[in-house]
């Protein structure tokens, strides 16, 4: 690997987590990307609701709003009809329509994010699509109504971004950390090395035929006791170009499907901001 050219290791894949490690890159290019991935990523949820009847303690605002953070997964042969509607900038053209009615009778009964039904799409591209929008789960609870009342709906989503609202956020949380830079000198290692391994708290470093091995770099979070041991022995610092990044997801979809629209409107970006450039330049 050259000291220019970007290292990506995989240490964990699942379709709501994902750990990684990138190097050769700087603190400003991690944080853009943090930065896309949790605002700038386009997802569906319910933008407004029509009101057909409530007559539950709640108020109509306070119940769009609860329905507007229901995360809503989507499949991805659909997802990229959407995404394609919401880079041309038609996000308001590509609206899918749900339907709830639920009414309690002679017991009090619990408004679940599964009473959510998808209703037939009247656009003509839509209806070609698999189409699978519902909840990431059926029991998240919005109202609970006692008997009597009744609550009838249609809600409209569409895609967004958490930088107009919180309800359009992709992901959970996206964070990252320096990795750490240990320098051992190992020619002026004897036998007194093996205590400079000892005081380490989190087994980062083991004492091997006469030498210091760092075997679990990922745990050291430069405490520097080492260090403080063995000063002329070993070096502890924060590695300013290799991070190792945690994604956590919500269900939406997946993390590692994420990553990939963050990279593509990051570059994107560039390009755009490549042709303005060109065009002011003399």
């Amino acid at each position: 690997m050259s000291k220019n050219e970007i290292y990506i290791q995989i240490l964990k894949q699942e379709e709501n987590l994902m750990e990684f490690i990138i190097r050769n890159i700087s603190s400003a290019f991690a944080n853009t990307l943090r930065r896309i991935i949790l605002s700038e990523i386009p997802i569906l949820a319910i933008d407004e609701v029509v009101f057909l009847e409530n007559t539950s303690v709640m108020f109509d605002e306070m119940l769009a709003h609860r329905l507007a953070m229901i995360p809503l997964k989507i499949d991805l042969a659909s997802y990229e009809y959407f995404y394609e509607c919401w880079l041309e900038g038609k996000a308001d053209n590509c609206i899918v329509v749900f339907k709830m009615e639920v009414e309690a009778s002679d017991k009090p009964t619990t408004v679940f994010s599964g009473h959510l039904e998808l209703i037939k799409p009247a656009y003509e591209d839509l209806l070609k699509l698999p189409l699978k929008i519902e909840p990431v789960s059926e029991s998240i609870p919005i109202v609970k109504l006692a008997p009597g009342q009744r609550v009838s709906l249609e809600a409209y989503a569409k895609l967004g971004t958490a930088k107009e609202h919180a309800k359009w956020q992709s992901v959970a949380t996206v964070y990252y950390r320096n990795l750490a830079k240990i320098i051992i000198k190992q020619e002026k290692c004897d036998k007194s090395c093996e205590e400079c391994v000892k005081v380490c708290p989190h087994n980062v470093l083991e004492f091997r035929n006469g030498k210091i091995i760092v075997i679990n770099e990922l745990a050291c979070d430069t405490c520097r006791a080492c260090m403080e041991a063995c000063p002329d022995i070993i070096e502890v610092d924060w590695d300013k170009n290799s991070f190792l990044f945690t994604i956590e997801g919500i269900g939406v979809l997946p993390v590692s499907y994420i990553l990939n629209i963050a990279l593509n409107l990051l570059e994107r970006r560039l390009i755009r901001f490549k042709e303005r450039f060109n065009e002011i330049k003399l």
